[in-house]
């Protein structure tokens, strides 16, 4: 089998994994629902909200000149407080927003095979060290798929809306590749540029967080990747998180298939989801419906199935996976190289 076929074969295993717990969580979904129509606008815990509210103010995730006005006229109670400066965050924008936005799209790469003679796209993935780049499994399932793909940076347009110079590069599973079926997540090393440069250097890596307080319910999202293969897009803002389970996040956004792999940000691009599966529409017997009510056949199309939403791997469930791996040093050298806020630099030599 070629790898694009088993790239398709097992995203439609996850495809149904997603509709299955999108199924099983429509309680918690329906709650937030109803908090909403009553005027709450992020229906998530108190714990969640201060954790989020407290992260932000920290960060300088939020203006504090409108933090002050918002919050300085009325006498509020902690909760309503929370979410009167959460309002401010998701409403208001530094200007740092947009080349901050532009920065992190930098580390995102297309992720293509050449078979037959002919070049396939398969998935996006993304620098979260300088020399390490993480995906799905069901784009990488295994080494001998790393080691027969090729990555490309900087696939896109450019300012002027003209393709950009795109720049191919290999990548090195025999140094590193450590993946898990379940968590949907690839993590493979990325060979250097013919500079001997790490990708890190030149492209930018993004700093996963281990932390709490990166995302709440009703929070935008932003996801960056190649759906269907094409060059470089951004879903930016009109998405909203619906869900959080214990490994997963439920959002509403536009994505595409090519989309598997991309990052899930938040508004301060800090990455919360490694994106792994659009959840489909499906009947009582779990079969997934196409747009027009009937069963919808693999030969039918991705085109042709309701996508009712969007899920996406935690990337704190990534790290704490990572974090307990049996692993030697030299690896466990490399994850540390992911950041103090991963969690993976403790015992690191």
């Amino acid at each position: 089998m070629d790898i694009s076929t088993e790239v398709r074969e097992n995203r439609v295993e996850h495809l149904n994994a997603a509709a299955e717990r999108y199924r099983w969580s429509g309680t918690d979904r329906d709650e937030a629902g109803r908090r909403r129509e009553q005027g709450e606008a992020f229906p998530d815990s108190p714990e969640m909200l201060a954790a989020r509210t407290a992260r932000l103010m920290q960060r300088n995730g939020v203006p504090v000149e409108a933090v002050m006005e918002a919050t300085r006229a009325d006498r509020l109670d902690r909760p309503r407080m929370y979410e009167r400066i959460l309002g401010v965050a998701k409403d208001l924008q530094a200007w740092s927003f947009l080349p901050r936005g532009v920065r992190a799209a930098r580390t995102v790469a297309r992720i293509s095979v050449s078979e037959n003679g002919r070049e396939f796209p398969i998935g996006t993935g993304f620098l979260v060290s300088p020399r390490l780049l993480l995906t799905n499994h069901h784009v990488l399932p295994d080494a001998t798929a790393a080691s027969s793909v090729f990555v490309e940076f900087d696939a896109q347009v450019t300012i002027d809306n003209v393709p950009d110079l795109a720049r191919r590069f290999t990548l090195a599973p025999d140094t590193f590749f450590v993946a898990d079926h379940d968590l949907d997540f690839a993590l493979v090393l990325v060979s250097p540029g013919p500079d001997g440069q790490s990708l890190g250097e030149t492209f930018g890596w993004n700093r996963l967080s281990a932390q709490t307080g990166k995302l709440v319910i009703g929070e935008p999202v932003n996801i960056i990747g190649h759906p269907s293969g094409r060059l470089k897009e951004i879903s930016i803002r009109e998405n909203r998180l619906e869900a959080r389970l214990d490994d997963f996040l439920q959002y509403q956004t536009d994505t595409e298939p090519g989309n598997s792999g991309s990052p899930v940000f938040n508004d301060q691009w800090e990455v919360t989801a490694l994106h792994h599966s659009g959840v489909p529409r499906t009947d009582d017997q779990g079969r997934v419906l196409r747009r027009d009510g009937q069963i919808w056949q693999e030969g039918d199309g991705d085109d042709a199935i309701d996508w009712i939403s969007n899920e996406g791997v935690r990337v704190s469930v990534i790290l704490k996976h990572l974090a307990a791996l049996p692993l030697d040093d030299a690896h466990r050298a490399l994850l540390a190289e992911m950041g103090p806020e991963s969690g993976l630099q403790d015992g690191a030599t």
